[in-house]
């Protein structure tokens, strides 16, 4: 995790570096921001987020064909292809595999002599490459490319091709291509064995795929207030709001349904995390029915039933080696503060306010999404105020410790017995006292008013929102393929009988 962090900041650093003095050395800053990329993406794919690092991968590769990010990204497809259970999603990957081995092996003269040896004779990647060629050609994949399908209107047209643009379908495919094969959200709840029970109800047997169908709508629903919100003008009014006198209250704050529609887009995905922790809780027995209005993202993998004030692990889920658990465990830690660890929110984006912060105001606080110009001026204008305001305590500190000079004075006036020398100091500490309490009174209304609403510029708030569907959507798929895992684990029934889920 830490690793995580620092390949982070780097990249944070290095998208600060000036480009008048990169001119003339280009070819190393695109270097090393590929080795940053590659080496990232590495260490997300060890956390189990097979789907999280193909971006990192990806990156590295479209600025300097990285040898070593075609390896490793190579890797991860078949890590992939062998976690699905479906068959014909799992060869597309192993294509996707065959391809990236071909062109580092293409490449292996830039490779160090110990990189080489997946590509090699006998080595991993080279033994995949003839088993591939064994069973299959590549002409058997030209279908994913030409499939088409007959959209319903020109509006669902461009929506299905942003959603592939975004990869924000819910289907493997979309990480590794955006084909209109991929215009599906694929993913359902995962295959698994129970006992027959007869006390239970059809609706009760299917309570885990009803419930991940739930998960599927309610981000679908956010992702199309997100498609459909992002062309409407920042001052276009509307109806529903329009039956009161709005206040200028000089914030440049947006209030239209572009507005409105982001923050339910927001507020569904966040709950997500949520109803996706309670789901495994529930699935696989972690806590008893009495502690449900307990389970959440934060409690899903700490011992909340623990005396122990520090955070410790869930005892049924602290020795799991299912990478799929690991992989939700990490975008907890993308997402929220764990612990005592370093949080890692902001470096997915360190200038921007955190995920956890913009959900406490947008809930129980204040929240204003303004315009990217009108946020600059309301931070520009600050700097007077700020200076004011900086002053204001210096003032207060410098009172305080005037004020404590004066009281030792007066106690030793006291001591002296010395009454015209006692009124005159007990005079001035009064009046500092008044003075004091006054500006106390001006730091705390400052302090109160200023931090009541959070501000966010709207590009910003666009960003985080694209950064949360895609750990949401992310999470939704990890979590299926956690119970695939556990699944192809248990120990073979003796007799199994296979029936169909239904379908509307």
């Amino acid at each position: 995790m830490k690793s995580v962090i620092f390949y982070r900041k780097a990249l944070h650093a290095l998208s600060k570096a000036d480009w008048r003095e990169l001119k003339d050395n280009i070819y190393a800053y695109n270097n090393l921001r590929s080795m940053i990329e590659t080496n990232l993406a590495n260490r997300l794919s060890s956390q189990g987020r097979a789907l999280c690092c193909i971006p990192h991968y990806d990156k590295a590769i479209s600025i300097d064909g990285n040898p070593v990010a075609i390896m490793a990204k190579a890797d991860n497809e078949l890590f992939l292809a062998n976690s699905l259970y479906d068959n014909g999603h799992s060869e597309y990957h192993y294509f996707i595999a065959y391809e990236l081995t071909n062109k580092g092996i293409e490449n292996i003269e830039q490779l160090c002599p110990e990189q080489r040896i997946p590509l090699q004779e006998r080595g991993r990647l080279f033994e995949f490459k003839k088993w591939f060629e064994k069973f299959f050609k590549t002409s058997d994949f030209d279908y994913f490319k030409e499939y088409t399908i007959k959209h319903t209107s020109k509006k669902q047209k461009l929506y299905f091709e942003w959603c592939a643009k975004n990869r924000l379908f819910l289907n493997d495919l979309n990480d590794v291509c955006d084909y209109p094969i991929v215009y599906e959200d694929i993913f359902a709840f995962s295959p698994f064995i129970h006992s027959i029970n007869t006390s239970l109800t059809l609706h009760e047997e299917l309570v885990y795929h009803g419930n991940y169908d739930e998960l599927k709508n309610d981000y679908c629903y956010a992702r199309y207030l997100i498609y459909s919100s992002k062309d409407i003008p920042n001052n276009a009014s509307h109806i529903y709001n329009s039956t009161y006198q709005k206040v200028e209250d000089m914030s440049h704050s947006i209030d239209n349904l572009k507005i409105a529609q982001y923050k339910s887009a927001f507020r569904t995905i966040y709950s997500l995390f949520d109803k996706i922790a309670y789901l495994i809780s529930r699935f696989f027995d972690l806590n008893d029915l009495k502690h449900d209005k307990k389970i959440s993202i934060d409690n899903l993998f700490r011992d909340f039933t623990s005396k122990h004030n520090e955070w410790r692990p869930h005892k049924k889920l602290k020795d799991s080696d299912n990478h799929f658990i690991h992989a939700l465990f990490y975008i907890l830690k993308d997402i929220r503060k764990v612990g005592n660890s370093d949080s890692v929110t902001k470096w997915l984006d360190p200038n921007a306010v955190a995920f956890a912060e913009i959900r406490n105001a947008m809930e129980h606080r204040s929240l204003k999404i303004v315009d990217d110009f009108g946020y600059e001026l309301v931070t520009s204008g600050n700097t007077y105020r700020n200076t004011e305001f900086i002053k204001t305590k210096e003032k207060k500190n410098i009172l305080s410790n005037e004020i404590r000079e004066l009281e030792l004075k007066l106690k030793q006036a006291i001591n002296k017995n010395n009454p015209l020398v006692t009124k005159q100091l007990q005079k001035q500490i009064d009046n500092l006292n008044s003075t004091l309490t006054y500006l106390k009174s001006i730091i705390y209304e400052k302090e109160k008013l200023s931090s009541h609403s959070l501000l966010i510029p709207i590009s910003q708030f666009e960003s985080r929102l694209m950064q949360l569907i895609k750990l949401a959507r992310n999470s939704i798929i990890y979590l299926s393929l956690a119970i695939y895992l556990e699944e192809r684990r248990r120990p073979k029934e003796e007799l199994c009988i296979t029936r169909e889920v239904p379908l509307k």
